[in-house]
This record gives C-alpha cells, sequence and structure tokens, in this order.
C-alpha cells in the first residue's frame, strides 16, 4: 500500500475497528456513503445493516436496507444498539437527531467528514478558465484521490469532456474520467491477480494517473501508461511529483502520444487495462501492437477491458480467449478479461 495514503487509512480504520462486532447504521447514500460502505467491506469485512437516505431516485436499487431518517424515532432495539456513521455534512438537525436517539458523538455516532478532513471538506467555488486546470467545488467527498487532492494538491477528480481535447485524431479518444481503488480493486481480485516480481501493468489511456497510482496500492511494482492529450499528461506528471513518485525510473513510466504508435515498449508488460479510452478504430491498431509484442515476446498476457464495447476485437486477434466476465459497482459495470492463448505463452 502507497505511503501516501496511510494517514487517510488510519483516520478510516480507527473508527471502523471500534465498529467490528455491532451493527452500523450509515447516514447518508452519497459518493462518500458508497465509498465507507465499500471500504469497510473490503479492508474489515464489516457489512453495512441499514442505510439511511433522502434519496430515493429511481437509480438506487430497493433491495438495499433503505430508510429516511425517522428510523429514529421507531424505538427500533435493533438500531438503538447500533453505530452510526455519518456521511454527510454535520449540521444542526441532524445532531439533534442523533442526540435525542441516544446516541453520542465520538462514542456511537461518527461524523465521518469531519474525522478525514477536520474544517477542510468545503472546496471554494473556483474560477479558473482552463478547464484542465479545474478542481472540483462544493463538499469534498471520502476518496483516495480526494484527499490527495486535499493533502498534496494534486488534480486527479474533475473530469474533462473531450470537446476539449487539442490535436488530430481527438475523435477517437474518449473523455476523462477517473478510475480508483474503489472500482479497481474488485476487478483485480477477481481476476486472482496477486503481483509478483515480474508483474507488470500498462495503462491505455491513463489520462492524470489516477488507475496508475490505484495499481501501485494494490501492489504492482512496474506500472505504465499511454496518455495522448498533452495538457492530461502534464497534470499526470505534476501529480506523481507532489506524491513524490520518479516518473520514468524503476516504476512508473509515462509516454505522451499516439497509443497507435507504442509498440515495442509493450513488451515489458503483461496485463493491460482499458477502460473504454478509444474508438474503435484506435482500439485495434492496440490490440495489434499486443500481439505483435507476444510474437516477440511470448508469455501470458492478461487484458482487462471495462465497458468492452470492442471486445469482438480482441476475439477475432485469435490470440485471446474470454477467461473472466463480471459486474462491480462503476459507471461502466461490466468487465471482461482476456488471457492469451496457450500457444503464444
Amino acid at each position: 500500500m502507497l505511503k501516501v495514503l496511510d494517514t487517510f487509512r488510519e483516520k478510516l480504520d480507527e473508527v471502523m475497528c471500534k465498529t467490528i462486532g455491532k451493527r452500523v447504521v450509515l447516514y447518508g447514500y452519497n459518493r462518500t456513503g458508497q465509498f465507507l460502505e465499500w471500504y469497510a467491506e473490503y479492508y474489515h469485512s464489516i457489512k453495512i445493516d441499514y442505510i439511511i437516505t433522502m434519496d430515493w431516485s429511481a437509480g438506487v436499487p430497493r433491495n438495499f436496507p433503505l430508510f429516511c431518517d425517522t428510523l429514529f424515532d421507531f424505538g427500533y432495539q435493533d438500531v438503538k444498539d447500533s453505530v452510526v456513521w455519518l456521511a454527510l455534512p454535520k449540521d444542526e438537525a441532524i445532531v439533534r437527531k442523533l442526540e435525542q436517539a441516544g446516541y453520542v458523538e465520538g462514542e456511537t455516532w461518527f461524523p465521518f467528514l469531519d474525522i478525514v478532513y477536520g474544517d477542510g471538506y468545503i472546496i471554494p467555488e473556483h474560477d479558473e478558465d482552463d478547464v484542465f486546470l479545474r478542481r472540483k467545488s462544493g463538499i469534498r467527498d471520502i476518496q483516495f484521490m480526494e484527499w490527495l487532492e486535499y493533502i498534496y494538491d494534486c488534480n486527479y477528480v474533475e473530469r474533462i469532456s473531450n470537446q476539449y481535447f487539442e490535436g488530430d485524431g481527438k475523435e477517437e479518444r474518449i473523455s476523462y474520467v477517473i478510475s480508483t481503488q474503489k472500482e479497481i480493486f474488485p476487478i483485480l481480485e477477481k481476476c486472482h491477480c496477486i503481483p509478483q516480481e515480474n508483474d507488470a501493468i500498462f495503462d491505455f489511456g491513463c489520462g492524470k494517473g489516477g488507475a496508475m497510482l490505484a495499481f501501485l496500492d494494490y501492489g504492482f511494482r512496474k506500472v505504465a501508461g499511454v496518455e495522448y492529450e498533452k495538457k492530461i499528461f502534464d497534470i499526470m506528471l505534476s501529480n506523481f511529483a507532489k506524491l513524490g513518485i520518479e516518473v520514468n525510473g524503476e516504476q512508473v513510466s509515462c509516454i505522451c502520444g499516439d497509443a497507435a504508435d507504442v509498440k515495442s515498449e509493450l513488451d515489458e508488460y503483461n496485463w493491460f487495462y482499458y477502460f473504454e479510452p478509444f474508438k474503435r478504430t484506435l482500439f485495434i491498431k492496440t490490440i495489434e501492437n499486443i500481439t505483435d509484442s507476444i510474437k516477440r515476446k511470448p508469455r501470458k498476457v492478461y487484458i482487462i477491458n471495462i465497458n468492452p464495447v470492442y471486445y469482438d476485437e480482441i476475439i477475432k486477434s485469435g490470440f485471446f480467449i474470454l477467461t473472466n466476465q463480471f459486474t462491480i459497482a462503476t459507471r461502466q459495470k461490466v468487465v471482461d478479461v482476456f488471457v492469451s492463448k496457450n500457444e503464444f505463452q
């Protein structure tokens, strides 16, 4: 695990370890609430028993244990014996509701935004004209990359539409959206991936470097990526520099340029990661480059393909078989995992 995230994890773990063996009410099912739910189960095997939300949109599955905050008004003993994790900003109404229900701050209910960020979870409105330099405004969520923005002044979170990309061929490239541990760790686990010394992973369309950072955090010793948009590439370099991680050293390599031109460099990697970075024409060229790499250097190769709209091109190459397919809790839920056929290993 990355040392730059140690303090963040310690803040979460200190509260969650006190909760082991108790029932948990998660108050707020926003991005922070969803992250806390995932983190608690992934790192501590804690499952949420009750979720309080005032957002009853159609996008929230009805099989979740969802309740309004009137849950506290029923004298329900199972809830009275629980602890409450507050994923929303603390305000007078919420504090009053919890105190009336008999909860004590710091003992039986915990305001996670305060615990993680202190009074720094409110981000001022920005007036940055350059879309590449814009940052999130409003309430900071509890997430790995938002912590790095808070502590190290990194730039990961804000989405960048491909309409702002520059240069030829931008129509082949998809908008930048971050991927983090919350999405990537479950995928790698389903691949039964336990990185060994010789395992190395390459990210096609690596953006600001969030996925590469997550790969390092998971345990990969060597990661790389290619990013076409120069301004996004420069942000990625800045992010790694602020975290004290050397670029183009032994661990991390970054290429600024057309993914179709990345060829011999692929020989050093046996895992390849796509989160729908390109449209079909460019995607085909990168698959051809991977197969040429396998011809030069036979080895066992994995392809992780999220939102696999061009999966047929991988199959048509004749080099790979689909070894796993599953869904994850992210924007595009389908993941394909391909492995090279035995005759090419």
